[in-house]
């Protein structure tokens, strides 16, 4: 199977085309706040990406702006493209409230937009943002509008292989979204640079039924398979400081390439 393929599949098997939608975001714009992970990790983004003084950047999926805004601080300009009108009445506020005046805020899809109305940008981000199709082609699209491009993916397989079982009778997703995409930008001639940035961090969950429901949000489990499901994430989860965990530390996936 092509790198592309793989993609798709994995992109439909795991129901994310519905992560591509404004509305989908909109009913969650006002419930993403800060923790210690994405502090941590918009830390790290930032001394990857390197934002400059006379730099200007673009962003898919800025979502609220918790890496726009850091951003913005440091370079000349930032462009944000977001499908959900109510992530981007969030980050306006927080733009006003901080006195910046250099984000463009577009609410599109990246995935549907013009290129040429973009114009040329020095750098191009993208973190935890790619939930479209056709991977291959929107890469593409980044490299013909960016000097550089950086992007920020799980590195953890996002439906473990024993749910993966239960749900499709057996292992459909072998790759991660960090090797999928690293495979893909190589096939294109991309030389793309890669790193891996680990978390002490694990989900946590004040109670078993917090924490299945957010695993049946995550998978998207059908009803039919939930019960067994279930059973098995009871079993695997572990108690951590009172709280139920399920998994190991996270990690995130860099790859980034500069034209050359």
């Amino acid at each position: 199977m092509r790198w592309a393929d793989e993609w798709n599949t994995s992109i439909k098997l795991t129901s994310r085309e519905r992560l591509n939608s404004g509305a989908f975001w909109d009913g969650r714009a006002g419930g993403i706040g800060p923790s210690s992970f994405s502090r941590k990790l918009t830390d790290e983004q930032l001394a990857v990406i390197r934002p400059g003084a006379d730099e200007r950047i673009i962003e898919i999926g800025p979502g609220n702006g918790r890496l726009t805004i850091p951003l913005a601080r440091s370079a000349l300009e930032v462009t944000a493209v977001d499908p959900s009108a109510n992530m981007l009445r969030i980050l306006s506020e927080k733009m006003s409230s901080e006195g910046l005046t250099n984000l463009r805020l577009i609410n599109d899809y990246w995935d549907r937009m013009d290129m040429k109305m973009l114009g040329r940008h020095q750098k191009l981000v993208s973190s935890f943002s790619l939930f479209m199709y056709g991977a291959d082609e929107q890469m593409r699209r980044m490299d013909s509008i960016a000097d550089a491009v950086h992007l920020f993916v799980p590195a953890d397989i996002r439906i473990p292989f024993p749910v993966q079982e239960i749900m499709f009778g057996r292992v459909m997703i072998e790759h991660t979204d960090f090797e999928i995409l690293h495979n893909i930008a190589k096939e294109l001639g991309f030389e793309p640079s890669t790193s891996i940035l680990g978390y002490g961090d694990v989900m946590s969950f004040e109670s078993l039924d917090a924490a299945l429901e957010h695993c049946f949000d995550l998978y998207n489990v059908p009803e039919p398979k939930k019960e067994p499901v279930a059973d098995h994430l009871s079993s695997a989860m572990t108690m951590m400081d009172g709280k139920f965990v399920l998994g190991e530390a996270r990690k995130v996936g860099t790859i980034w390439w500069q034209k050359r």
